[in-house]
């Protein structure tokens, strides 16, 4: 039997904050023997997302080292008795013990804190040439591009904000929730697009960043001269970030195009040769050379479709006349 309800909508239910209609479909749901198991997997999914008690672990940590200075100094000054035979011996095993405890604690806890991140998120990662959908618990689709990194929180969104960080390219499909809930894509700690519903790409390389909105509307937030600054897009729309940090916005783009390659299509209008072979290297890890300065600046447009880098520079070179050659792992171009 196909599910009625996602595990955003029993978990909205579980925290209070469904509505009468909602209520009624969740619990025709819940007595339906077929999702006994998937209600019981979201349930302990919900339980350990909200929990009774978050413990401290940093506040632990250093009051564990406090306490352990705390006796260390206090051993150090206590007026020493000599006790001999058993007692002795019972003395040093209950000592042992203890420090055996104390150190078994300080190690948990600093793994804990070592790797916290990974605890906390969940981390999707393309390799060169590969295209996957990710499906967030809110309803939302991300199309990850070639060589690209999504972190999100690994056991869901919490009651204020829907965040995850992109590292490389994606385009966004967000759903609306019903209490509005944001959804907020990081880049770096100066840079993030804030939504409510909506449709858009993300471009966050080395070499740049670039937001293109197809529909609805979002916000850029961003640092320039340690000031914080907002920009509001509109459909067909696309925001750049200079090396500078400030944003330049370009009104009545085609931004269909700025997410082809999710169809493997790779759409160049006027586009350098420059920018061609980086794009290369992003999605397909292609090392390529330019032999002639003066093949950089030439450009190209056109739409190609192609499923590697080989196929494409074979398709580049044949349109502006240049010659390939492969040396070893590179590809050089050269003027004929």
């Amino acid at each position: 039997m196909k599910t009625p309800i996602s595990k955003y909508t029993l978990f909205e239910y579980l925290s209070g904050r469904a509505n009468p209609l909602e209520k009624q479909l969740i619990e025709d749901w819940i007595s339906a023997n077929e999702n006994t198991e998937t209600f019981y997997e979201w349930l302990l999914d919900y339980e350990i997302q909200c929990p009774q008690f978050i413990p401290d672990q940093e506040a632990a940590v250093k009051s564990l080292l406090q306490r352990m200075d705390s006796d260390s100094y206090a051993e150090t000054n206590r007026p020493r008795t000599v006790m001999t035979g058993c007692h002795s011996s019972l003395l040093l095993d209950k000592i042992n013990r203890s420090w055996l405890i104390a150190a078994s604690v300080t190690f948990l806890l600093s793994c804990c804190w070592l790797f916290r991140e990974s605890l906390q998120y969940k981390t999707y990662q393309t390799s060169f040439g590969q295209i996957t959908n990710v499906y967030l618990e809110d309803g939302s689709r991300v199309a990850l591009n070639s060589n690209s990194k999504l972190k999100v929180p690994r056991f869901g969104f919490d009651q204020d904000v829907r965040e995850v960080t992109l590292e490389g390219e994606a385009e966004f499909s967000v759903s609306h929730t019903m209490d509005s809930k944001r959804f907020i894509v990081k880049t770096s700690d100066r840079f993030q697009v804030e939504v409510l519903g909506t449709t858009f790409s993300v471009f966050a390389r080395p070499r740049g960043t670039k937001v293109a909105l197809k529909c609805g509307s979002i916000r850029l937030d961003y640092s320039q001269n340690e000031q914080h600054k907002e920009m509001m897009m509109e459909p067909g729309d696309m925001a750049t970030l200079d090396r500078a940090g400030g944003v330049q916005l370009a009104k009545k783009q085609d931004t269909k195009t700025f997410a082809s390659w999710k169809e493997q299509r790779y759409v160049f209008n006027s586009t350098a040769v420059s920018d061609i072979v980086s794009m290369i290297e992003e999605n397909f890890g292609q090392k390529v050379k330019l032999a002639d300065a003066e093949i950089t600046n030439r450009t190209i447009t056109g739409n190609f479709k192609t499923k590697n880098a080989y196929e494409l520079l074979r398709t580049v070179s044949e349109v502006l006349n240049i010659r390939m050659e492969q040396d070893g792992p590179t590809i050089i171009l050269t003027n004929k």
